[in-house]
């Protein structure tokens, strides 16, 4: 009898050391490395945009990112290089010093390289996939790509949508009108909410990062803002939308949804802009390096 009741014992304190640990990894904290539009080209300045300076500013982005040893992975928000195919091989042999792995999207920049290249720039950017997803502890994380349609590229059926997409924002007088946004496709998009529905069911929070911003609605924003709001409104696991794409930085709040817009780092002679964002079960921390903003956001 006492065996038993010993046993018993024994096994409860294993089911209480093992709920414990699953709620410690659940909770667990991430650490995410983001930088945005390093856009380096071996080109004289124009206007505030320092080209050739971005090798020795995502150098020491990538040197304090493995100072770091809680980082878990590094985002690169879109824009590597400004253009020339050719750029690649410079920004890409700092990342490879990266002693964890970097995930990235697609920038309109990248694509401004010469035509023969266009449909290589996955392949430079390390992406057997344009858009795809990840969970890690209690998080997913959806990677978009903005620039699924686009006027850079070499199918004609792609060009002619942003044509038609491009028309039509014009026609309705909308702000995001312009050839260097992008857009997704509704494949992609049908793909993202089904990301979403299936986070919401296993209880996972979800960040999106894309090159483009939705909020605040402007001349940066993607051509399929509207109708991507209106989808993940819908979605409480929504907890942030990350982007580049528009130099100054930005931030909104709507629906309990952060809109975060990084700083360029190609922007400033000197002063660089990269970001450690902390994630855990009640806010996103950002510390922001040189022209980064520090922000503490909650969380529902």
């Amino acid at each position: 009898m006492r065996q038993k009741i010993h046993l018993r014992i024994v096994q409860t304190i294993i089911l209480i050391l093992m709920g414990i640990i699953c709620l410690k990894t659940s909770d667990a904290q991430i650490k995410i490395g983001i930088f945005a539009d390093c856009q380096y080209c071996d080109c004289e300045t124009a206007g505030n945009r320092y080209y050739r300076n971005s090798l020795s500013k995502l150098t020491d982005c990538i040197s304090d990112f493995n100072q770091n040893k809680k980082i878990d992975f590094v985002v690169g928000l879109g824009d590597l290089i400004d253009r020339d195919y050719s750029s690649f091989a410079k920004v890409n042999s700092i990342l490879e010093e990266s002693k964890k792995e970097v995930f990235q999207v697609t920038g309109n920049h990248d694509l401004s390289v010469e035509k023969e290249f266009i449909d290589k720039v996955p392949e430079q950017l390390n992406l057997s996939e344009t858009y795809y997803s990840f969970n890690k502890n209690s998080w997913q994380f959806i990677f978009l790509n903005g620039n699924e349609i686009t006027l850079q590229s070499t199918n004609t059926n792609v060009v002619e949508q942003a044509k038609k997409l491009l028309k039509q924002l014009t026609d309705e007088k909308k702000p995001n009108n312009k050839e260097w946004n992008g857009g997704m496709s509704e494949t992609q998009i049908e793909w993202m909410e089904k990301q979403l529905s299936e986070a919401e069911k296993t209880n996972k929070k979800v960040i999106l990062f894309c090159h483009y911003p939705l909020l605040p609605f402007g001349a940066h924003s993607l051509w399929n803002t509207e109708n991507i709001l209106r989808i993940i409104d819908k979605y409480d696991c929504v907890k942030a939308w990350i982007n580049g794409h528009n130099h100054a930085g930005d931030y909104a709040m709507q629906n309990g949804i952060h809109f975060i817009t990084m700083h360029g780092m190609v922007d400033t002679e000197n002063e660089n802009a990269f970001s450690v964002v902390t994630l855990s079960n009640k806010r996103i921390e950002i510390e922001g390096f040189g022209r980064e903003i520090s922000r503490n956001l909650p969380i529902n």
